[in-house]
């Protein structure tokens, strides 16, 4: 399914910037000096040292356990690919609901609206 045409402005810059890893997480925001460490804010509390990452944030990261565990229910299988998760019109309506429940990009984004995920 092709979401091109059915996805809002913010829905399809933030899946851009996930796909490059332009994205404001603390990873790339070190890179172009916006952060002093690119080290994962949960995790630092944590005591672990993890880079904030795309991988970390979508796949890894303690923080979002929660959120990862029902959007894997929903996705299924597939949803221990993040090259799936990024790329597959399946994938994103439900990438776009974990984003929005995990708020990480609120800040920045605002809301980010599911789109239109169908439970199967």
């Amino acid at each position: 399914m092709d979401h091109a045409g059915t996805l809002k402005r913010k829905q399809t810059s933030i899946i851009f910037q996930l796909r490059t890893g332009h994205v404001p997480l603390k990873a790339h925001l070190y890179r172009i000096r916006k952060e002093d460490s690119p080290v994962c804010p949960h995790c630092e509390r944590l005591g672990q040292h993890t880079q904030e990452t795309v991988k970390h944030y979508i796949m890894e990261c303690p923080a979002y356990r929660k959120e990862r565990f029902h959007f894997r229910r929903r996705l299924g299988r597939e949803a221990r690919s993040l090259r799936y998760i990024l790329s597959d019109g399946k994938a994103i309506p439900h990438l776009l609901r974990f984003i929005g429940e995990t708020k990480r990009f609120q800040k920045t984004f605002g809301d980010i609206p599911a789109g239109e995920a169908r439970e199967e």
